[in-house]
């Protein structure tokens, strides 16, 4: 970790690199917090009122703006004198040496995310395959009957940001996947190659790693803002993992891997239906109801914190 800390610290690029990076960075940091939280409030009432096709399309929007921030700290970086395409991670991994400290952090950092994800996927697995069993098994006049006498009081926190947004079709699936990978790979981009490097030009040469990791880390959890402070947390601890990562290889290559496979996980927890209310008019999957009218005027829900 320090050899990659100590080549971007003793970087010197000219003054208007630094400068541009910094601004580039702290745009990066103030924004996406505030433009999350107001995409996810107009998210939520449109997929009030149309459900599925509501998310295709901001899938859809939320990739593209991902790639966008990208491609733009991708050019930003070619454009300017000083540093390169390999200062953010775009290189194959280096991996230290069998006996090193780093080499045992490395190994740590990757047996507890791949931990992370299959226990979080099975755990996942059983709560659908008893969601599923407890539908099935259970009278529907009763089940409604309980439901009107008791309702439920709904995912808090982080997952009454996730739930809302999984997908109910397999168009939607495929969409909710296409965003994983967008998000594995281009918030790597953003989040741990670009801000790190800027972190390591911007403070002092004698900065401590674990300051770089932390300003990163915590900029990671408040993007996600708009997932309560659950979201910001998990998240945060999350940026710090793939951070240190990202500085013990040097590359960028296992942070985005990762990151994508944990952003895929959701596909596996088990979702409602879409209310009957709901209109669903699409075509984009097999499953939309043909011939539906009906519709609802959304009421404006307050974002989840």
């Amino acid at each position: 970790m320090n050899d990659l800390v100590s080549h971007l610290q003793s970087l010197d690029p000219p003054a208007a690199t630094v400068v541009l990076l910094a601004v580039a960075s702290l745009v990066l940091v103030l924004r996406e917090p505030i433009t999350g939280r107001r995409s996810f409030a107009r998210f939520r009432v449109e997929e009030a009122a149309e459900g599925e096709p509501a998310r295709l399309r901001h899938y859809r929007s939320w990739t593209l703006q991902g790639c966008t921030s990208a491609i733009l700290a991708v050019a930003l970086v070619l454009a300017l004198p000083g540093v390169g395409l390999a200062d953010i991670g775009a290189r194959w991994p280096s991996w230290p040496s069998g006996d090193s400290v780093a080499s045992s952090a490395v190994r740590g950092m990757i047996a507890g995310v791949l931990l992370m994800i299959v226990v979080v996927a099975l755990a996942m697995l059983v709560r659908r395959w008893r969601s599923r069993r407890a539908a099935a098994s259970a009278p529907t006049a009763a089940a409604a009957s309980v439901e009107s006498e008791a309702p439920s009081a709904g995912p808090r926190g982080q997952m009454a940001a996730v739930l809302p947004m999984l997908p109910r079709t397999a168009a939607g699936r495929r969409g909710w996947a296409m965003l994983s990978l967008s998000a594995g790979v281009t918030e790597e981009i953003t989040y741990r190659g670009l801000l790190l490097l800027t972190l390591a030009v911007v403070l002092p040469s004698d900065a401590p790693t674990a300051l770089l990791v932390t300003v990163a880390a915590v900029s990671f959890g408040l993007a996600h803002w708009y997932q309560g402070w659950t979201g910001i947390v998990s998240t945060g601890i999350f940026g710090a993992l793939m951070a240190g990562l990202f500085l013990v290889t040097g590359s960028l290559l296992l942070p985005m891997v990762l990151h994508t496979l944990v952003d895929l996980r959701a596909l596996m927890l088990p979702v409602p239906a879409e209310p009957a209310t709901t209109r669903i008019g699409t075509a984009a999957d097999g499953e939309a109801t043909a011939g539906t009218t009906s519709s609802v005027t959304p009421a404006p829900r307050p974002d989840p914190s």
